[in-house]
């Protein structure tokens, strides 16, 4: 038997395209992307295209797909991803008001000074996702709706489940792996779609969403964090959705879901962003909303999920290994792991898009060191910490966002550093925090328009020692890693 995992942080510049795959026996069995987007010219489009394969294209199944939050950068390529009937079988994605996606649009309409036919999906998505996504989702699809749960520690899992699994290796080649949540509490409030067969589900980021093979083995964990957005945040985005209301002349009474495409329309009619800019000026002449006078629209606290996915010690026992050895000679069992290390992938300006793939570019993965310290036998590689465009620059942010992860805390080898390197996402206070062992990227488009990364986040990491591992992700440059079992 064969197990192989295989996760690329795409080269798409100013942006994020994240994808992983799993193959068992040679023949794909899961595919997840998270996020998909750059305003990266050609670059993002360069990248979907390669990922779209012959397995992709003729299996047409793409098992799960993460949004961590609205921005251009990060979603402006699913359409494309998702061409010609791709149907998605799992969407995770947080729990996000229509008032704050309407101001997402309205931010990038003003961003942009006015619509621009090109960003036809985007608009479209931002405003009504599920009903961009019509043909991609049917009967069989379910969407996970990601929202804040209590205040406290994701649990461990400890020995992969073991007690509550069957024993031995799965043969069965047909079937696909499956993710899903343990809890998941149907949502029935369908201001989302108008498609009332979808299933959906609002799902609390403390639980735990899990790869599960066909004879119910855990393989793999996601554990998500969805920072809470400030109440004033909400109704300021309120009142920016009221104004805009009345400025373009939309009915407020009638229910969003049946005015979804009267607001594309609107929006497609914008030529510039005057009339945004008084929208947004005339939200923060409101009492009450004077906090925000002094704020850039930009910098605004919006929502964006956070992942951590990591393997189970279910791996082994899926791969045939008894329980009982695997508990006695878990060290031995390392020895079946073939670590590829990290394949650097280099682009090229050129005309047939010429890259080139180079193994082991920084460094293999040094398992022994990581198991050797670390007492919970958990495993370190390729397991990573996605951050998106959270924002962790408090102390209090970063303090609410450790103890959420504070049992799985050194369980990863890979993290991104938050926002293309943003000052307004984090500073010394998140870099001092993160393991010393853990290698860190920074995704990001050279001569992107806001100046990411800056000049301050990369000091800050060298002054915390978060220099010594640190990898450029642009249009340019991208990575992929793997791991082999058997």
């Amino acid at each position: 038997m064969s197990f192989n995992q295989e996760f690329t942080i795409h080269p798409v510049g100013q942006g994020l395209f994240y994808s992983g795959k799993i193959t068992h026996n040679n023949q794909v069995k899961f595919r997840m992307v998270f996020d998909c987007g750059s305003i990266t010219a050609g670059a993002g489009q360069e990248e979907v295209e390669l990922y779209r394969d012959a397995d992709f294209l003729g299996k047409k199944v793409l098992d799960l797909l993460v949004i961590s939050h609205f921005d251009q950068d990060h979603v402006n390529h699913i359409g494309r991803l998702l061409a010609d009937g791709i149907k998605v079988k799992k969407l995770a994605m947080p729990f996000i008001s229509f008032s704050e996606r309407l101001f997402l649009v309205a931010k990038f309409i003003d961003l942009n000074d006015g619509f621009n036919p090109d960003d036809d999906f985007f608009i479209r998505f931002v405003i009504d996702p599920l009903g961009a996504m019509n043909e991609n989702l049917d009967g069989d699809s379910e969407i996970f709706l990601i929202e804040n749960g209590p205040d406290e520690p994701i649990p461990l899992t400890k020995n992969g489940s073991f007690e509550s699994q069957e024993s031995g290796p799965n043969n069965n080649n047909e079937e696909r792996f499956d993710f899903s949540f343990d809890n998941k509490e149907p949502f029935t409030e369908h201001y989302l779609t108008s498609k009332s067969e979808l299933k959906i589900f609002k799902i609390k980021d403390s639980e735990k969403g899990s790869i599960i093979s066909a004879n119910y083995i855990k393989l793999m964990e996601f554990l998500f964090y969805r920072r809470t957005v400030g109440k004033d945040e909400e109704k300021f985005y309120d009142k920016v959705k009221e104004l805009f209301f009345e400025k373009f002349s939309i009915d407020s009474n009638i229910d969003e879901v049946n005015h979804l495409d009267e607001i594309i329309s609107e929006v497609k009619k914008i030529d510039s962003g005057t009339k945004i800019k008084d929208i947004f000026k005339e939200a923060k002449e409101v009492d009450g909303f004077e906090k925000f006078k002094g704020i850039d629209i930009v910098d605004l606290n919006t929502t964006a999920l956070s992942l951590l996915h990591k393997n189970l010690d279910g791996i082994f026992l899926f791969v045939g290994c008894p329980v009982d050895t695997f508990r006695r000679h878990y060290y031995d069992m390392l020895n079946h792991f073939v670590i590829n290390g990290i394949t650097h992938i280099q682009k090229f300006i050129s005309s047939d898009g010429s890259r080139v793939e180079t193994q082991n570019f920084h460094n293999t993965y040094p398992f022994p060191y990581y198991y050797d310290n670390n007492p919970t036998n958990n495993f370190i590689y390729p397991n990573v910490l996605l951050t998106s465009d959270s924002f962790l620059l408090t102390q209090t942010q970063v303090n609410e966002f450790m103890n959420h992860y504070r049992n799985h805390w050194n369980d990863y080898w890979l993290f991104q550093i938050p926002h293309h390197g943003s000052e307004k996402n984090s500073n010394g206070i998140l870099h001092s925090v993160i393991p010393k062992k853990v290698t860190n990227f920074i995704n990001y488009g050279i001569g992107n328009r806001d100046d990411h990364p800056s000049s301050s986040v990369i000091n800050s990491l060298v002054a915390t020692g978060n220099s010594v591992k640190l990898i450029s992700i642009n249009q340019f440059s991208g990575i992929r890693f793997n791991l082999n079992i058997g």
